[in-house]
Parts: structure tokens; C-alpha cells; sequence
């Protein structure tokens, strides 16, 4: 399967994800609202890390795990603000995330920096600014 068309898919399952999250946020603590989001995320990633028949320990893993805790802290932080604050603003806010591998792919993995990859970065802050105010 293409990867945009993957993207599409990841890109409406997140944005379905901060509805119901910011929905119940209201009734539950956050902490409550991690814990079940996150025990429930197990189900799919569990069948997906199947498929694999390595499953064996590399070099890269201890990244996998630092990334692992990158993503657990963020979650943290996304629903202590998603109590606080509106949805139309901590969800696209916190998916401003793009950027940080988008500059750090084109400094760290060379990837190519294009004048509408520039222009989109851009368009993407200014639609946050816009959003949040």
C-alpha cells in the first residue's frame, strides 16, 4: 500500500483519537484517560509487532524504547492540556510535532529541503497560530 494513502489513514485515526480523548475528557482524569487510550493501543501494535518473525534484540531497539518514552511523556502532557484547554487548540498545537522531524530529517538525515516543503512547514505553523488565538 502507498505510504500517503497509509498517512491518510493514520492521519484520520489521530484526528478521531483527539476527539474521543478531548469527548470524555470532561468525566475522567487524565491519568484514567491515558491509561485505558494507551492499554487499548497494545491490541493492534501486539498483532502488527507479530508479523514480525525476527523479534529479536538490534542495535536500534534501545532508540525504539527512547522513542517509546518520548511518545508516553507526550501523551501525558497531551491530556493534562486536552482537560484544560480547548480541543481546537491542544490538538493542533500538540500535532505541530511535524516540524520538529521534518527540520531534523533535513539537518540530521539529509532529506531533501524544497521550496514547498518549506512553504507547507510554514503554512502549518501559521494555521496553529491561527487556531490558537
Amino acid at each position: 500500500m502507498d505510504y500517503r494513502l497509509l498517512s491518510v489513514f493514520a492521519l484520520v485515526l489521530w484526528g478521531t483519537w483527539g476527539f474521543f480523548a478531548k469527548t470524555i475528557s470532561g468525566n475522567v482524569s487524565p491519568q484514567s484517560l491515558a491509561f485505558w487510550s494507551t492499554l487499548a493501543t497494545m491490541v493492534p501494535v501486539a498483532v502488527f509487532a507479530l508479523t514480525d518473525s525476527t523479534g529479536k534484540w538490534t542495535r536500534p531497539h534501545p532508540m525504539a524504547l527512547g522513542a517509546g518514552l518520548a511518545y508516553g511523556l507526550a501523551l501525558v502532557f497531551f491530556f493534562v492540556a486536552l482537560r484544560r484547554g480547548p480541543a481546537s487548540v491542544v490538538v493542533p498545537l500538540s500535532g505541530m510535532y511535524i516540524l520538529i522531524p521534518a527540520v531534523l530529517g533535513f539537518i540530521f538525515l539529509k532529506e531533501q529541503v524544497t521550496v514547498s516543503h518549506i512553504l507547507g512547514l510554514v503554512c502549518a505553523g501559521l494555521a496553529v497560530f491561527f487556531l490558537s488565538r
